[in-house]
């Protein structure tokens, strides 16, 4: 077989961690130098289309990273200046998109196929909503500060150029950049709003998998620059027929700020809004205080369910055992509505302790480190061993500067970590509660049967009877009717050729007195 060299280009622009595709394509053997690099977006294109020349791996130069701890500000700037991107509608780029197998590919829609029908779904979710199906002309994406308030659009885009309120000259994109403690609430993404958001938030693939999936399993994930949370709520439209359904409510907290994304319309965001804007002159609001604002609201709208609950438990509780027969036809039906809402709140609440958990764990492993590397930054001679007197005294002096800022962080981790610790006691009370409804329903519905099987039993008793004194009647009866069906019959019976009626009283007589006879028996032996 002819032997053939194959080159690896770069699938992407040039960034930190680079991907390669594998171009099955033949190469000359006798270039062997490394093409030239391209300075320009025109270079670029030229040197992808002339790639066939090289048969050695040579990755891009590698660019200066970005030093925002969140964004990737070249992403963002370009997908705010660009409308579509120049790579997309290059004819090779489209090649390496088909040949990568990227994740976030798989979350693409088909070409010639529904939207409903090439979508992947979670194979756990409970109460999952296509996308595609919600109406676009509403502000679906909100971006929050507490100095700004709340900016709403229909797109991702038109949010990031939405204009600040304070100074026309600033858009949300540049707030994204420049300040702290930002909020963006985001409903039903699409899935090229959400390959956007995942390339300029740098969000990991799984949980963009996540996202997109709705995936239902409640979970705390701690990523390199990000926390992962998925926390589920319900339904709280009681005239719906998903009322109590599990609704999946997704937190992902940056150093610097919050995305959420839902699918279903909650109230969670709106109520934690308006409780930062009662308190914002109390508290500091930072990312750690929202995320605790989010799933404090969602562990709070569980008690006016449970508080309802606890009514219906006792109502029952009291009137299972006071109630006749006649009026106990609708009691099965409320034990079986009462417990199938208490198996909800059990399968809502199970998870959620363990979520609370892990996230208190979090924090305070992360204030112990910061607490360790203080530590370290005090001890004399620990920034630089090797080095001059002054050089190690400036570390030194700089290293302690540092302490500062790091100490407000423990402080604030340390404040959360309060915070968490009170919703894991509600979490924890609710489950105490719910888990004795259970015990009462289960009580109430035994005691019920029971009183079934009862009164079940008394009409058995009660049928018993009747029929044993009719089977006494006919025992008396049936002698009779074959006395009076004798003398009723064409044949020869005594005194017929007498001319009174002396053997017909004397008939009745001893009938009568047969009767008498067999009802004191009845009375003596329990038959009457």
């Amino acid at each position: 077989m002819e032997d053939k060299r194959f080159q690896a280009r770069s699938f992407l622009a040039p960034s930190v961690s680079q991907d390669y595709v594998l171009q099955m394509e033949p190469v000359d053997s006798t270039a062997s130098t490394p093409p030239a690099v391209a300075t320009s977006s025109t270079n670029t294109t030229k040197g992808r289309k002339n790639s066939t020349d090289v048969e050695v791996c040579y990755p891009y130069p590698t660019q200066q990273p970005d030093q925002h701890s969140t964004l990737e500000t070249e992403v963002l700037k370009s997908y705010i200046q660009n409308s579509k991107s120049d790579e997309v509608n290059d004819p090779e780029y489209q090649l390496e998109r088909q040949l990568t197998a990227k994740l976030d590919d798989l979350l693409d829609s088909g070409q010639n196929e529904p939207s409903s029908a090439s979508r992947r779904f979670s194979l756990y979710g409970d109460n999952v909503r296509n996308p595609s199906e919600v109406n676009r002309d509403i502000d679906r994406y909100t971006f929050y500060s507490a100095e700004l308030g709340s900016l709403k659009n229909r797109s991702f885009r038109q949010l990031l150029l939405t204009k600040s309120p304070s100074d026309d000259q600033i858009i949300v994109a540049d707030l994204l950049t420049e300040t702290t403690s930002w909020w963006i609430d985001i409903f039903a993404p699409s899935n090229d709003e959400m390959r956007v958001i995942s390339k300029i938030f740098r969000i990991h693939p799984l949980t963009t998998e996540d996202i997109q999936a709705q995936e239902s399993r409640e979970k705390c994930e701690i990523f390199q620059n990000y926390m992962f949370i998925s926390f589920r709520s319900f339904n709280h439209d009681f005239n719906s027929p998903d009322y109590l359904e599990a609704v999946s409510f997704y937190i992902v907290i940056f150093k610097d700020g919050v995305l959420t994304f839902r699918f279903q319309d909650l109230p969670h965001p709106h109520n934690v809004r308006r409780r930062i804007h009662q308190l914002k002159d109390f508290i500091h609001v930072t990312p750690e205080w929202i995320n605790y604002a989010l799933i404090d609201n969602i562990t709070d709208s569980f008690a006016p369910l449970i508080q309802h609950t606890e009514l219906e438990v006792d109502s029952i509780d009291d009137l299972v055992l006071v109630l006749n027969g006649s009026e106990q036809n609708d009691m099965l039906r409320r034990i079986g509505s009462c417990r199938k809402t208490v198996m909800q709140l059990l399968r809502l609440l199970g998870p959620k302790a363990d979520v609370v958990r892990s996230l208190i764990k979090r924090y305070e492993d992360k204030a112990k480190e910061i607490g360790y590397n203080n530590m370290r930054l005090r001890e004399p001679g620990a920034t630089s061993g090797t080095l001059t007197a002054n050089h190690t005294t400036s570390n030194n002096i700089t290293a302690v500067a540092d302490i500062v800022p790091e100490q407000d962080e423990v402080k604030v981790h340390h404040e959360v970590t309060l915070y968490l610790g009170d919703i894991q006691d509600h979490i924890l009370t609710m489950l105490q509660n719910v888990n004795h409804y259970d015990l009462i329903l289960g009580r109430a519905h035994r005691n019920y049967l029971g009183q079934i099987s009862i009164e079940l039993s008394q009409a058995g008793n009660t049928t018993n009877e009747v029929i044993n004194r009719l089977t006494f009647f006919a025992t008396i009866i049936v002698p009779l009717n074959l006395v009076g069906g004798l003398f009723g019959m064409n044949v020869h019976v005594p005194g017929q050729n007498n001319e009174d009626l002396v053997w017909f009283f004397w008939i009745v007589l001893g009938m009568l007195l047969y009767v008498v006879a067999m009802l004191a028996i009845g009375k003596r032996t329990g038959f009457l």
